[in-house]
């Protein structure tokens, strides 16, 4: 899509009339949230890449916090949080079976989302950051905790119907959780380039392992993921 301008009082910036456009930061991971939603969804959308570090003058009037994964819909509402932007895709295009259908499903959904937003994302940047040796040990062992319980959540959801077996958590589709985790699950090959540091081929793990494995494959991913290198030169800039 083209894009167009829109007066903000004495100012314009870049939007594409009547449509959906997405101000993102490639290299990060809440950003490629939000464009593997569209992706995921078959939503046109236009992109317009940010420098966070240098942005252009006209973006603190579209986002005054200056985040990126920012989101104009085609009404001209601004929204600039990454899972708030996945539910508002998820919830506009039900036809793309980006999430169950019912409550139960959903909140099980959810729960399982969280236990990444508060035991595994976070840690990652924590490990990376860390400047001894024993937090980063420390830090290593809660972040494979978390993965131990996902593994777990993995195993009972495809034992439901809804699971269908996997290998995502809606069975074959690459839906709402993968979205939401991917770009972090990503991640990993710079913990393993800067701290050596990979999630054991082991038992306890093996079912973590399978989902990571199809969603490193998944081709909605894929056009969104950016390369390896890329991503290890971007947050080696983070590692003490």
């Amino acid at each position: 899509m083209d894009n167009n301008e829109i007066t903000i009082g004495d100012s314009v910036y870049p939007y594409t009339k009547d449509g959906f456009t997405v101000y993102c930061s490639p290299l990060c991971p809440f950003d490629q949230r939000v464009l593997c939603a569209f992706k995921v969804a078959g939503v046109p959308h236009s992109t317009v890449r940010i420098n966070i570090q240098n942005p252009p003058w006209w973006y603190g009037l579209l986002n005054p916090p200056l985040t990126t994964g920012v989101l104009r819909t085609p009404d001209g509402t601004v929204l600039n949080e990454s899972m708030a932007i996945v539910e508002y895709v998820a919830d506009s295009f039900p036809s793309a079976n980006l999430m169950p259908s019912d409550a139960i499903g959903r909140a099980q959904l959810r729960m399982f989302v969280e236990l990444f937003n508060s035991r595994f994302n976070p840690i990652i940047y924590t490990i990376l950051t860390a400047s001894t040796v024993e937090r980063q040990k420390s830090q290593t062992q809660l972040l494979l905790s978390g993965a131990q319980s996902a593994s777990i959540e993995l195993e009972k959801q495809w034992q439901r119907p809804s699971g269908g077996g996997g290998p995502f958590w809606q069975g074959d589709r690459f839906g709402f959780a993968e979205i939401a985790v991917a770009p972090f699950l990503n991640l990993l090959v710079v913990l393993k380039h800067y701290r050596g540091m990979e999630i054991p081929r082991t038992e306890e793990y093996a079912a973590f392992n399978h989902w990571r494995s199809a969603v490193s494959k998944d081709p909605s991913f894929a056009e969104v993921r950016p390369a390896d290198d890329d991503v290890i030169a971007a947050f080696g800039k983070l590692v003490i």
